[in-house]
């Protein structure tokens, strides 16, 4: 029964993480799904945005959740936009854009199509988030703020010049809206004391190797003065000149600190478990205490486990991964995943497994061959008495799997029908938050 409840637990484990997000369909140009519009503020934006795509066929749409679901901002504008049902703009032409809005979570995304990536960059995008969409939504005036960006954004297609001038005016706000030097220098402070701790205890720990409170500072410090404080003076020297890079830095250490709790979780404990338990199931089965028909009824918690280490260990490392290259080629992490087919997916994760589990065969006949007490053999239906018995390995002296007291691994108005087109995105926008 205790198995049976692991098996339950890593079920629902895994139908957590492998669920597909749902997206809408989009009908209109505009669908306040989040309610953040009034009856009158839907109605004018959609009239503004229908006309606008009468006249010249481009098609900005406007979408507000109550929910992003398990997904980011991202992920969700990337998959509502490219839904079979949806599809903005025209085909061939890639003329859509879409304006995302997941109020509750503070968050916004203006996702490009393809036709516009050359016209609506990125940056323009964020200069949209940042100065017009931003410091609307922080005072809840949402209508002001959609408004406003789509003028922009209608000026802009109109006249790509205006980008020029439209960055100029905002560069200027943000040159204006500098942190000032006093707050520099003591966030600088603040934070080359922070590393310098950091870095400090990495040396106790790995040079001197010695707890860094057991260390006597004063004898450390008295013999590398002057080393110290050009160590000291140039951390402080980089951190205030690039101050907004360590801020960075320091999120992504925070981060990957927390992602590593899964990746330990998946690796240090749950893979640890998948391996001991399969390795025990395949010598048993090599050794013919275990029947080929009654191995199938222990190989699928067997599989489960290796799946949930895989869900645990892999995807933190994979989205780390993925951060990495947006932060450092600034590349979009959903154009990457989109070029490549769900059939390598599916071939590379049968790979994964596949591997684990010759791993395990290996692990397990190197082990039968290394016991003078055990031989291979062959069963159809013997149950593996040497699998529900407490002790070692050998017969009735096995760790078992439901045995008592052995260790255990299971345990409403004007109408305004929107049909879209065939336009298609490849990731291309910006996002942001208030």
């Amino acid at each position: 029964m205790k198995q049976f409840n692991i098996l339950f637990i890593f079920l629902l484990i895994c139908i957590q993480y492998t669920n597909a997000q749902e997206y809408p369909v989009i009908k209109d140009m505009v669908t306040d799904n989040a309610g953040i519009f009034s009856d009158y503020e839907a109605q004018n934006l959609r009239e503004k945005l229908m006309q606008y795509e009468l006249d010249t066929s481009h098609e900005i749409v406007v979408l507000t959740i109550k929910e992003l679901g398990n997904s980011t901002i991202e992920q969700y504008a990337y998959g509502v936009f490219n839904q079979e049902k949806n599809k903005f703009g025209k085909d061939h032409l890639d003329n859509g854009l879409l304006l995302l809005i997941a109020p509750n979570q503070r968050q916004v995304r203006i996702e490009v199509g393809n036709g516009f990536e050359p016209i609506i960059t990125d940056v323009f995008s964020s200069h949209i988030i940042d100065y017009i969409l931003t410091p609307y939504f922080k005072k809840e005036q949402y209508f002001k703020g959609v408004n406003h960006a789509i003028y922009e954004i209608i000026k802009l297609i109109q006249d790509p010049i205006y980008a020029q001038e439209f960055g100029d005016i905002y560069r200027k706000k943000a040159e204006e809206s500098e942190i000032s030097p006093v707050t520099k220098v003591f966030a600088s402070i603040f934070l080359t004391l922070v590393f310098t701790i950091l870095l400090y205890y990495c040396y106790c720990k790995f040079v001197l190797k010695a707890s860094m409170w057991k260390t006597k500072i004063k004898p450390l410090y008295n013999k590398h003065k002057l080393n110290f404080w050009l160590f000291v003076s140039a951390l402080f020297c980089v951190v205030y000149n690039f101050y907004t890079l360590s801020w960075i830095l320091f999120m992504i250490l925070f981060v990957s600190s927390f992602l590593s709790i899964f990746v330990f979780v998946g690796f240090g404990i749950i893979l640890k478990l998948a391996f001991k338990r399969a390795i025990t199931i395949f010598k048993s089965l090599l050794t013919g205490k275990l029947g080929f028909i009654n191995f199938w009824w222990y190989f699928p918690l067997t599989f489960l486990l290796f799946f949930a280490a895989f869900a645990f260990g892999f995807t933190p490392i994979m989205m780390g991964f993925f951060m990495l290259i947006t932060i450092v080629f600034n590349k979009d992490s959903n154009e990457m995943i989109s070029n490549f087919s769900w059939e390598f997916y599916v071939i590379a994760i049968a790979l994964i497994f596949i591997s684990l589990f010759v791993i395990s065969i290996v692990r397990a006949i190197k082990k039968i061959k290394s016991s003078y007490k055990e031989t291979f053999g062959f069963s159809i239906f013997k149950m593996g008495v040497g699998l529900s018995s407490k002790g070692g390995s050998g017969s009735g002296s096995s760790r078992g799997y439901s045995s008592s007291g052995s260790r255990s691994y299971s345990s409403s108005s004007r109408s305004s029908s929107y049909s879209g087109g065939g336009g298609r995105s490849s990731g291309g926008g910006a996002s942001g938050s208030w």
